[in-house]
């Protein structure tokens, strides 16, 4: 129960109660508010050292002692009002003044809040099926390797993707040594040279291939006081393997000792049409490199999601490894350029913070069933605020990556690597003179100043590998059915550098892989295992 002295009681018109002890009073013919204090009777309270339990004792002073002044709020004045047109004319003022000042600056049109849709489940399902290799899969291609070897040739190679591609013995489950261990393919069968002291944790690595892979084995050991090259030599020869050829990837002191110790003739010629074989993509492998690519895309999206101004090169790194890991992929990770460090293709070693004018570049990639993605984007964030001269430059890589694409439409005959390279940097080329995005295949026209690098490379078990897509000797190759590779053009600027068309301190590459197709007609084409990026603000 509250209690409110006497003589203040006429005062009150309506308390309202902030707190337990606490009312206010308005009084009509008072300037000013007062607060006044009210008190519980059932217990004490103290006012200036005086204990108060009743009514009775309180005195009008006191109270006063207590009161503190509060400005009574102004009626609104409506007359004084600023009009709601002249509101409007002032904003768009100060709108068209910020125009005047930063004619070239365009904020993004896309939402503050990135929405990024979760992956199909039964696309995810789709890719985990595809981890088990089809029946009889390392058969056919180890059938397909001695055709081409022919009998009496050997073919050795160390632990390597080659050696995961025909036998699934993946390089990952044998680390490379200064002793040589190495697997010899002849007339479909798999001879694994061995130190004598690792058979046995060679047997537990070949236990987990496949069936189809474990029954063609045989084993080879040698001791530490024997040369392994002339022990496999004489094993070989017994078998009636008259010449030997290496995989790209064998070491060079490897090689040299088994070309010194080696009865059989070194057979060269086979190279190329041993590495057609991984470079024509099955329908499986494809299958992996669909998922992996697309498991990427999305990490990179999720990415862009958990992205702010002021967050740096290394903090994004993390988020995308973390992304990459949450899709189920091994190895992923990236490489992650702000601004100015994107003009570096490979970037500058720094740990740069984002700012609200930088573009981000991100090249990802990981394994999903042993075969890898590579994807670039470069992006700005939602609150960034662009320059149009560099969505212009954007819009031009966009254009360089699709050319080689519109040119295997437009085509039905015989075309080369270097063909393709040679329409993207075309674009970049018109771009650079001031001209306008022609498609252009005359020599004269080719510039590597800005766009440095070839236009792709071929991917599959590893990162890049063979075919490339570049002019010159390499891009001589025509292109066949099955090939998968990536289309990376990019204009690179960086500050130190001239600039070029008022440009410089600025990078933009995008990237997507491609597996050639051919229609009945004879016609080219290609499927896009990610993108490409439609316009500007998509991903």
């Amino acid at each position: 129960m509250f209690c409110i002295p006497p003589h203040l009681q006429e005062e009150v018109h309506r308390p309202r109660y902030d707190h337990q002890f606490l009312a206010f009073s308005i009084s009509d013919d008072q300037p000013l508010l007062k607060a006044r204090t009210l008190v519980q009777i059932d217990n004490p309270v103290y006012l200036g050292g005086v204990e108060i339990t009743e009514p009775s004792q309180w005195g009008k002073g006191d109270l006063e002692k207590q009161s503190y002044d509060l400005p009574r709020r102004s009626p609104k004045n409506k007359k004084g009002r600023i009009p709601i047109l002249f509101r409007i004319g002032l904003i768009l003022s100060f709108f068209i003044l910020h125009l005047i000042l930063h004619p070239f600056s365009l904020s993004l049109p896309f939402s503050k809040h990135i929405s990024v849709p979760p992956l199909d489940p039964s696309f995810i399902s789709h890719c985990h099926s595809l981890l088990s290799p089809p029946d009889g899969l390392y058969a056919t291609r180890l059938d397909k390797l001695s055709s081409i070897l022919q009998n009496g040739v050997a073919w050795i190679s160390e632990p390597s993707p080659s050696t995961s591609y025909f036998t699934a013995f993946s390089p990952s489950s044998w680390h490379l040594s200064e002793r040589p261990f190495l697997i010899a393919i002849h007339n479909s069968s798999i001879t694994i040279l061995t130190p004598s002291f690792e058979t046995l944790r060679a047997s537990l690595v070949v236990n987990d291939l496949p069936l189809e892979v474990r029954e063609k084995v045989e084993w080879v050991e040698w001791r530490e006081d024997e040369s392994p090259y002339s022990v496999l030599s004489s094993y070989l020869a017994q078998r009636g393997v008259g010449g030997f050829m290496l995989d790209d990837g064998v070491r060079q002191f490897v090689g040299r000792g088994l070309k010194r110790d080696m009865k059989a003739e070194n057979k060269g010629g086979l190279e190329d049409e041993i590495r057609g074989l991984r470079e024509r993509k099955e329908g499986w492998e494809v299958g992996l490199m669909r998922c992996a690519n697309q498991f990427t895309l999305h990490a990179i999206r999720k990415t862009r999601q958990r992205m702010y101004i002021g967050i740096s090169e290394s903090q994004t790194s993390k988020i995308l490894e973390e992304e990459m890991g949450r899709t189920g992929m091994v190895g992923g990770e990236g490489l992650v350029l702000f601004g100015e460090n994107a003009a570096l293709p490979h970037g500058s070693g720094t740990d740069r913070k984002l700012t609200k004018k930088d573009l981000v570049l991100i090249d990802a990639g990981g394994k999903w069933g042993g075969y890898v993605s590579d994807i670039t984007r470069t992006f700005a964030l939602p609150s960034s605020t662009i320059p149009k001269s560099h969505i212009k430059l954007w819009e031009t890589v966009r254009q360089a990556q699709i050319a080689p694409y519109e040119l295997l439409n437009s085509s039905n005959g015989t075309l080369t690597f270097g063909d393709l390279d040679k329409s993207a940097r075309a674009v970049v080329s018109n771009w650079k003179n001031g001209d306008s995005l022609s498609l252009s295949t005359s020599k004269d026209s080719i510039d590597y100043s800005i766009f440095t690098h070839r236009l792709g490379h071929g991917i599959g078990l590893e990162g890049h590998e063979s075919p490339y897509v570049i002019q010159g000797p390499q891009g001589e190759r025509e292109i066949e059915v099955g090939n998968v590779f990536s289309l990376e053009p990019g204009i690179y600027l960086p500050s130190n550098g001239h600039e070029v068309n008022g440009l410089k301190g600025i990078g933009v590459r995008l990237e997507d892989c491609v597996v050639l197709t051919r229609g009945d007609d004879g016609t080219w084409g290609g499927e896009w295992l990610s993108g490409p990026v439609e316009g500007w603000g998509d991903i």
